[in-house]
């Protein structure tokens, strides 16, 4: 059998840089009772991001507001330009929204709910009965002329809110009140700590390149790695390899390697994880550290500085 060198010398490198978990496949979203930053460690996170679309079951989290939810099956979760995430379904009518809110005490939820919904220009659900409140949720109802709304809002524990909204034929109304159930029972907030922690990692690390250093013992092979952290959710990590016996594969070119994906942070207590989840479906978990004005990955010191390659 002919010896691969590209292939050693990329598990030379997962060993270099510390890679200490990989997961492979995914796994139904689950109704655990703890929060998202103690999840089953096979449950797969995905960020919302501006431009992505969101399958049913799929979990999808808000890193700098602090919360998470499961998008219902048969549905897709969609975040275009703006702060309003929209569902919409190939099997069922109607259109659904998520209201990200942050700044809001319970008064002021209730107080806005109790008013007609603005759906769009010219176009108003008014309330009907009164609004109803179960322990962290308010529910209101709502029909203007064939049309009908329902909405469930989650109060959140920092002055923060989620609010999932669904528009549709009057027939449909019960449904729309179990997919809002549905959605308030999949939603996890952060505690305050953890949330202010997690959007300070995003702050920290979003467009930037991390150069970790490399054991000694394969510098002379590999010569340099780097990982761009783009603000649309994707890495890009590169690796010059200082000599590379035989004839370049995909992904490699003069020296060079490339591997791509999607990146996300994951706290575990007081730590902080770098999860980058590649193209191939290989899931690596690195160990990040801020101290003063030093971060360090997997252990070791690593050079943060902006990228150029995330333009």
């Amino acid at each position: 059998m002919e010896h691969d060198p590209i292939s050693g010398m990329r598990q030379v490198l997962a060993l270099a840089l510390g890679s200490f978990v990989t997961i492979s496949g995914e796994t139904a979203a689950g109704q655990s009772d703890v929060t998202p930053t103690a999840r089953d460690r096979s449950q797969i996170v995905r960020d919302l991001r501006v431009g992505e679309r969101y399958g049913g079951g799929t979990l999808v989290r808000s890193p700098f507001m602090g919360m998470s939810f499961v998008v219902p099956k048969d549905w897709r979760a969609s975040l275009p330009a703006g702060s309003i995430v929209f569902l919409d379904s190939a099997v069922t009518a109607g259109l659904g929204t998520v209201h990200l809110i942050t700044n809001v005490t319970r008064d002021h939820l209730r107080l806005q709910l109790s008013e007609p919904q603005a759906i769009e220009a010219g176009f108003v659900l008014h309330p009907v009965g009164s609004l109803q409140e179960e322990g962290q949720k308010l529910i209101g109802h709502y029909e203007g002329g064939d049309d009908a709304g329902v909405i469930v809002a989650v109060v959140g524990p920092s002055h923060n809110a989620v609010i999932y909204q669904f528009v549709g034929g009057k027939t449909d109304a019960q449904h729309y009140r179990q997919l809002a159930e549905e959605l308030a029972t999949s939603t996890r907030f952060m505690s305050e700590q953890d949330s202010s922690a997690l959007r300070a990692w995003y702050e920290r690390l979003t467009g930037r390149m991390l150069s970790p250093q490399l054991d000694n013992s394969i510098v002379k092979s590999v010569g340099s790695a780097a990982i761009h952290l783009c603000s649309d959710g994707r890495f890009i990590q590169t690796i010059q390899l200082q000599s590379v016996p035989g004839r370049p594969t995909d992904g490699e070119s003069h020296g060079a390697y490339q591997e791509t994906g999607t990146w996300r942070i994951e706290l575990q207590g007081t730590k902080a994880e770098l999860v980058l989840t590649k193209s191939t479906g290989r899931i690596d978990q690195h160990e990040v550290l801020h101290q003063d004005s030093q971060y360090f990955f997997d252990g070791r010191e690593v050079l943060v500085q902006a990228s150029n390659s995330c333009l």
